[in-house]
């Protein structure tokens, strides 16, 4: 990447097809293990669950706000080939626009009680991005400043972050009354690369005259990855690319970047037929302190006008225009630490049952992403208390996309049990239509039931945890342990 401007525009839009978390239609799928990462309040009943190793839980995920890429995809029959639509698009965009992604990938994981706490422990790997960008940007990298003589189109708000980092979770669920079960994950972070962006100010503003460019450029980059910055004679940036021969173990086993987050969770049974959950998830920070690089923007230039005929689709004026941008642009010395904040997320959920093994439930969701936020809302039906299958159908809308329909399993074989839960599983079949895609699966070793706990527990109204594949189920269930 040589210049830094298309650096920017790279990790706006590469980072972005990573896979932000959300887990709708396993959040109430209480019978299945698994729905302990998203509520910490989830426990199991039988005596201790470990995940299969290297394959415990992956889980991804998409958000676009924007587009699907069919939005913009068009076929043209007089060449039979398609075509990028970016004008139909451009007039669909809001103010600013959000691509968020995540991979979470956890080999290891456990869960077992020790007297009436239910313990959990797991190792993921989590990657996670979310940029942010403003319509007359989008509009800028289309058009060119053609639409914009004698205005200004502002750059106010374009953000790249991204993260990965190593997560260590110890997690406690206990009740604490008939009718409330409290949960909570302690989580140790270890930070392994990160780009970061506080906050965009400026914009380019076109001379009508001559077609000149003032462009108010205020933003800075924080990175902590393994690069090489070469500069010009003026200090300026000239290149920037990854180190030749990085030791991808020392990066893999950094201890440096230190970070801890805490989720909260609970799960109340209001009458015998209705019950309430919910939790909020990572609360917490990363402190990075090596391979720090720090690209800072603070001032204005003027970029001499052509012609009245011309704009930014010479190229000529794009090539001095890019040299212009990437010239704002210098590495600071001696760069210091800065600090990341998770995403959080917070759910909030009830089931009604309707049947001794079907209920109806509702999730409500958020995920607070700096200033803004990005709601969802999910209606499911869930089956419980059955010894091999539990399963959920699910309805989702989110980003403005009103049409997810996802599906959950939970499958016991012997003592390995299979989960998976998609909120929108049509998606899949066609993905160019699609604004979100969520998949998370694993596979779990469970060891038979040993004798009843001595404290036999109340039906959890359809949402307490899977019971044992050779335990006797009664219609009030008892946890086993």
């Amino acid at each position: 990447m040589r210049k830094i401007c298309l650096l920017i525009i790279a990790l706006q839009l590469g980072l972005s097809i990573t896979k932000a978390q959300q887990n709708l239609t396993l959040f109430l799928m209480h019978e299945v293990p698994q729905a302990n990462f998203v509520n910490p309040a989830v426990s199991y009943k039988c005596k201790w669950i470990v995940g299969f190793p290297g394959l415990a839980s992956v889980h991804t995920n998409y958000n676009n706000s924007a587009l699907a890429l069919n939005d913009a995809l068009r076929y043209d029959a007089s060449t039979d080939s398609s075509y990028f639509n970016f004008d139909e698009v451009v007039g669909q965009l809001n103010n600013t626009e959000i691509v968020a992604s995540t991979v979470h990938y956890t080999p290891l994981y456990a869960g077992f009680w020790i007297k009436d706490n239910w313990l959990t422990l797991s190792v993921s790997e989590k990657v996670t991005t979310f940029n942010t960008i403003p319509k007359e940007a989008a509009e800028l990298a289309w058009y060119g400043n053609t639409p914009f003589v004698g205005q200004t189109a502002s750059l106010d708000g374009i953000r790249v972050n991204g993260y990965h980092y190593r997560e260590y979770s110890l997690g406690l669920a206990r009740d604490v009354s008939d009718r409330l079960t409290l949960g909570v994950h302690a989580k140790l972070l270890f930070g392994k690369g990160s780009v970061y962006t506080p906050k965009t100010r400026g914009g380019f503003r076109t001379n009508p005259n001559n077609f000149g460019l003032l462009v108010d450029l205020n933003t800075d980059i924080y990175t902590s990855f393994p690069l090489v910055v070469e500069t010009d004679e003026d200090g300026y940036i000239d290149n920037v690319e990854l180190q030749e021969d990085i030791d991808w173990m020392a990066y893999m086993m950094n201890k440096k970047n230190l970070g801890a987050a805490i989720d909260l969770g609970f799960i109340y049974h209001y009458d015998e037929k209705t019950t309430f959950s919910g939790s909020i998830l990572n609360l917490g920070m990363i402190g990075w302190k090596t391979d720090l690089n720090t690209f800072t923007s603070d001032g204005t230039f003027a970029l001499r006008g052509i012609d009245l005929d011309s704009d930014w689709d010479s190229d000529e004026y794009r090539e001095e225009l890019t040299d212009s941008l990437q010239r704002q642009f210098s590495p600071v010395p001696d760069a210091n630490a800065f600090t990341t904040r998770l995403t959080p997320e917070m759910y909030l959920g009830a089931t009604h049952k309707l049947t001794n093994h079907l209920n109806a439930g509702a999730v409500l969701y958020n995920r607070f992403q700096r200033n803004k936020v990005m709601p969802a809302f999910t209606l499911s039906a869930n089956t419980y208390d059955y010894k091999i299958l539990n399963a959920s159908l699910s309805y989702t809308a989110i980003n403005g996309d009103y049409f997810n329909i996802g599906a959950g399993l939970g499958l016991k074989m012997g003592v390995f049990h299979l989960h998976a839960a998609a909120d929108n599983l049509l998606g899949f079949m066609k993905l160019e239509n699609q604004r979100n895609l969520n998949l998370r699966f694993g596979i779990s070793i469970v060891p038979r039931c040993g004798e009843p706990r001595e404290k036999e527990k109340k039906s959890k109204n359809g949402i307490s945890a899977m019971p044992c594949y050779y335990s006797p189920y009664k219609e009030e269930g008892k946890r086993r342990k």
